[in-house]
């Protein structure tokens, strides 16, 4: 998409401002345009490691830290580094060079995100194996940019040979870089960057347990799924999974544990295999202790994600958790949400059209 190079035009411009910068490690792939952005920028050299025969390039760290500059440039956020270096990932080099004072410009594809490894690998058949925590986007990153250029246009560039040497061509075309895997993954940049944008405004405001954030609408649409634990919650769960497709809204399944209850390991079983069919995430926890534990625990749960939407199923047991009463409860504690409850199919009116 042109992350290098967006990145060393905003440094060539800062340099001219007179900013001390400094690329740490920047990967031009040999692309004509990237490496004529690196003129005139201090570069520390990279350190070299021989492995198997082959000789590595990896950003010498200690130098960097040696070199005493206001901004570093550090490519490619999520690479591994080689066995024997100081820290196993580049991530942790990064926070190493923060830690020392400097600020660091780095890039990032959506794919490593570790929390979308698994969407990532439905729509592209490729499981990225070199991952890196969320919070470095969420929480720890004072500024993020996203760098977006529409699938059309990434694959004319790949066809005129300005990405990948031409014998690669084809394989790219027909494989990643596939239109339809490219807008997928465009999609889920976009709604990623929403995110970041709303957790920024959430700390603007005070932070989440902050009066004012109960201000901020989330940018958003988020799913909760609750499941209860009983027969039924597999109908929930897929209802639940149409809802978030309709709302094309990220979504999880929730069960809280009420205090002193057993889960029975076949139904929970069950759950999780559904959620594994239709590639659902299944959080189990605990209900925090006292009389409205299970209301609490939602409801905290939710105020933390920025849920916007809760399916519940239908009562069919007072004496089980999702009773009426806990799910008022529920629905009390979170009064910015949007309920939804899904029918019990064995109360249905009478085929003669009378009362239940």
């Amino acid at each position: 998409m042109g992350k290098t190079y967006n990145m060393l035009e905003d440094a060539q411009r800062a340099r001219a401002a007179g900013v001390d910068i400094v690329v740490g490690y920047v990967e031009p792939h040999a692309r004509p345009a990237t490496t004529a952005l690196l003129h005139g920028l201090a570069v520390v050299p990279p350190r070299r490691v021989e492995r198997g025969g082959a000789v590595l390039q990896e950003m010498d760290l200690e130098a960097v830290l040696a070199r005493r500059a206001r901004v570093v440039l550090v490519d490619e956020l999520a690479h591994s580094n080689a066995p024997g270096s100081r820290n196993a990932k580049r991530f942790e080099d990064v926070r190493a060079i923060l830690a020392d004072g400097a600020d660091v410009w780095t890039t990032l594809n959506i794919q490593h995100l570790e929390s979308l490894n698994d969407q990532v690998a439905a729509i592209t058949y490729v499981r990225q194996r070199e991952t890196l925590p969320d919070s470095l986007l969420t929480e720890e990153a004072d500024e993020v940019v996203a760098v977006d250029l529409p699938p059309e246009e990434l694959r004319e560039r790949i066809s005129q040979g300005q990405v990948y040497p031409r014998e690669r061509i084809p394989a790219a075309l027909d494989g990643f870089f596939r239109q339809d895997r490219l807008t997928a993954l465009r999609e889920v940049a976009l709604r990623e960057m929403a995110r970041v944008i709303e957790g920024h405004r959430v700390a603007e405001a005070g932070g989440e347990d902050s009066p004012l954030a109960s201000t901020v609408r989330p940018v958003a649409d988020r799913l909760l799924i609750l499941a209860a634990g009983r027969p039924g919650d597999e109908r929930v769960v897929r209802q639940g999974w149409r809802l978030a497709r309709s709302l094309q809204c990220e979504a999880e399944v929730l069960h809280v544990v009420p205090e002193g209850a057993r889960n029975a390991p076949e139904r929970m079983e069950e759950i999780r295999q559904i959620c594994a069919l239709l590639s659902l995430p299944l959080l189990v926890m605990p209900a925090t202790a006292g009389r409205h534990g299970v209301g609490e625990a939602v409801a905290a749960h939710a105020r933390r994600h920025r849920v916007t939407h809760v399916l519940a199923g239908a009562a069919r047991d007072r004496r089980l958790p999702w009773r009426g009463s806990t799910l008022q409860e529920i629905m009390d504690r979170m009064p910015w949400a949007d309920f939804t409850v899904v029918g019990d199919p064995s109360r249905r009116f009478p085929a003669d059209g009378g009362g239940p």
